[in-house]
């Protein structure tokens, strides 16, 4: 019996190796997982692209997901760029406001190892709302002319804030939570300065309160999940008087 169990020890040993061996390795990187900026009126948002290949790199994007109001992904107001070229939101395209997403024409990256390739957002924010919205972008290697390669999701945040002092207490558009729903150990919420967030908390559906965040950031927070299971959780914001500035619902997966 001991001889069948040390075979059976050593062969998982051997086979070990072979498995991680199998793991997709990563051909592309964004410069940045999340990009943030603040953008009043027509702006480029840059998320470049790098090739960690030293081979010529083809891979197919579309937007995932996007928190844009309508007048933020109108025709005019926004435009996806890579090395290939410019393709505005011209019949929604890119992004139709629901659901779903667009494939765009295949990305050519440079060959050379650790060459940067361009990734952009265009957009014209100029007679647009204010508010603090993200857009995500997933990103397939199809070098070999079909999916399945490696894969990345990379996010850009973009803000605008409100200008006048009368809108302080409108504060409810400028509030982002991302990913929703997330497969990780963290969340991120994005507001305005003008919404005075000093603590969040998050409760589960029954009223629980499972953990309280200090804010030391006016912009932004990121949250960590760790000890909460999967399940669907609020997210309540406080300012420096104590008063609920918004709620966001969120999941855990």
């Amino acid at each position: 019996m001991k001889k069948i169990l040390l075979f059976l020890v050593c062969a998982i040993g051997l086979l070990s190796p072979k498995k991680v061996a199998a793991q997709s390795a990563a051909t592309f990187a964004p410069t940045a997982d999340t990009v943030w900026a603040t953008v009043t009126g027509s702006a480029t948002v840059v998320d470049a692209i790098t090739n960690l290949t030293g081979n010529t790199l083809n891979f197919k994007w579309r937007v995932v997901s996007c928190s844009f109001p309508s007048d933020w992904y109108s025709p005019t107001a926004l435009g996806i760029c890579d090395e290939s070229g410019c393709l505005l939101n011209t019949g929604y395209v890119l992004w139709n406001g629901t659901s779903g997403g667009f494939d765009s024409c295949l990305y050519g990256g440079n060959s050379a190892h650790d060459s940067l390739g361009d990734f952009h957002l265009q957009l014209d924010l100029t007679s647009a709302s204010t508010g603090s919205h993200y857009l995500t972008v997933s990103a397939t290697d199809v070098t070999n002319g079909s999916f399945g390669g490696y894969s990345r999701t990379f996010t850009f945040v973009i803000n605008k804030w409100p200008t006048a002092i009368s809108n302080v207490n409108n504060t409810e558009s400028d509030i982002v939570l991302y990913p929703n729903p997330t497969t990780s150990d963290e969340i991120n919420l994005v507001y305005s300065p003008n919404a005075d967030v000093k603590n969040i908390a998050v409760y589960n559906v029954i009223g629980k309160m499972m953990n309280v965040y200090k804010v030391t950031d006016n912009t932004g927070a990121n949250l960590r999940l760790d000890n909460m299971p999967s399940g669907i959780y609020f997210a309540r914001l406080f300012n420096s008087h104590g008063d609920v500035v918004a709620i966001r619902k969120f999941t855990k997966q």
